[in-house]
């Protein structure tokens, strides 16, 4: 008899606190709750159904209150739609062959990166290691200018077997620190990738990536952030 009074009284809570609520907020709870329900249906039958993915910058961008001026927008961030991610993953099987060594490690013959030099100061080789610069949220190399840097850097490093090279990916000031970081290693990674197809020995070639920590300009327009989208070499000649 008490547990029945229980539930009754439970009913009519639930009943009561049911009917404050606008009936607009209980359809959208309806409706989401069937929608879920669907795609839980849907999953365990063996359907995969991705979340809706924003396509273009213009659904997903967001003020960034933080900007160093008003009306910086984070264009630097938009994630991967759910088919893109899931590819990223099956791509790390075929990454190309990592160096033996990681430089500045106890027992390494490689010194740490402090040792390894900016060639803006090494006129034999300043007008080889030019920066490589990206498009917006990109890590594809395009430019005849570009590929014309990687080529001469390439030439350099066959013909040199003493010189070791780093090569940092670094981001515009826009968008979060950790997808800056991402997006930093995987630049430097492109332009590493490049250098290996052409015969450079992979295990002297290094990456880091900085993300938005290290602007070569430190201003806050499109001119600046398209010089601050790039990867930067530092070499070390044993």
């Amino acid at each position: 008899m008490k547990q029945s009074l229980f539930v009754l009284f439970v009913l009519c809570s639930m009943l009561s606190s049911s009917c404050n609520r606008q009936p607009t907020e209980v359809w959208d709870d309806t409706v989401s709750c069937g929608r879920h329900i669907n795609r839980g249906i849907n999953t365990l039958c063996g359907q995969y159904s991705p979340s809706r993915q924003v396509t273009s910058k213009d659904e997903f961008i967001g003020w960034n209150e933080n900007a160093a001026y008003a009306g910086s927008y984070q264009e630097e961030y938009i994630p991967m739609p759910d088919e893109q991610a899931c590819n990223a993953i099956a791509m790390a099987d075929f990454q190309k062959p990592q160096p033996h060594e990681t430089p500045g490690d106890p027992g390494s013959s490689i010194p740490g990166i402090s040792a390894f030099r900016d060639p803006a100061t090494m006129p034999n080789v300043r007008n080889i290691f030019r920066n490589i610069t990206f498009e917006y949220n990109s890590n594809l190399i395009k430019g005849d200018g570009n590929m014309a840097t990687i080529n001469a850097v390439s030439n350099y490093l066959r013909s040199n077997p003493n010189v070791y090279v780093f090569i940092e990916g670094h981001c515009d000031e826009r968008g979060p620190e950790a997808y800056n970081i991402a997006l930093g290693s995987r630049r430097a990674n492109a332009v590493r990738n490049i250098l290996l197809d052409q015969g450079v020995n992979p295990d002297h070639v290094f990456t880091i990536s900085y993300g938005a920590e290290r602007p070569l300009i430190m201003e806050s327009h499109e001119q600046a952030w398209t010089q601050n989208r790039r990867a930067e070499f530092k070499l070390y000649i044993n």
